[in-house]
């Protein structure tokens, strides 16, 4: 076994080696995979040096949950300051947060069975969800201020689009042997239509 690196560098090489290897068993084999013992052979380490990164397999997932949102925000940062047109910039924000919900089903459950578990308390703590929402609800709300959105609850017709949205994701996610047209299509379709009954016609 490789003896336990030093430096602060190799550790974090380390242990960002653990968190792909924990979310290959993830993706490839659900959450009762992602034991010790497999992913310290995945990794070349003993079950009991991965205690020195991860102490219990909850501060795993936690690690799992962070890095997927930390993801999503980034996505949606870029995306949104990228685009000065609020419309638009609210349908590629839904359609960024599709793509991340179906290139990688198993990473976008991770955020979301955290919200029913262990980390609820941390949810609410930590305003979970919140900064990928605020800057999707800022557009919505800058849409309505600009008279393009009907006149509303910014949080109201923001949470409709989102519902929308990650509803779309999770019905394909979970329904993998329903013979669904195009998964991309159908949820951009759902995200249009609630973004054109929102729209003020002029």
């Amino acid at each position: 076994m490789p003896r336990a690196p030093h430096s602060e560098e190799q550790r974090d090489i380390v242990r960002r080696r653990i968190l792909e290897a924990a979310q290959e068993l993830f993706d490839t084999a659900g959450i009762d995979a992602v034991s010790m013992r497999a992913l310290g052979a995945r990794v070349g380490l003993t079950a009991s040096a991965l205690y020195a990164y991860f102490p219990a397999k909850i501060d795993l997932l936690r690690a799992l949950w962070w890095d997927g949102l930390d993801d999503l925000h980034a996505r949606m940062l870029r995306l949104s300051q990228s685009e000065p047109d609020p419309i638009a910039a609210i349908r590629g924000l839904g359609l960024a947060y599709v793509d991340f919900g179906l290139e990688n089903p198993a990473r976008f459950r991770v955020l979301f069975m955290a919200d029913q578990g262990a980390f609820a308390e941390e949810l609410r703590a930590a305003g979970i969800y919140h900064d990928s929402y605020r800057l999707f609800r800022e557009r919505v709300s800058e849409a309505i201020d600009q008279g393009r959105l009907r006149p509303s609850d910014p949080d109201l017709c923001a949470q409709a689009l989102w519902a929308g949205v990650h509803g779309a994701v999770n019905l394909i996610n979970s329904a993998a042997s329903f013979p669904f047209v195009s998964p991309a299509l159908l949820a951009a379709t759902t995200l249009d239509a609630l973004l054109a009954g929102l729209t003020l016609k002029e």
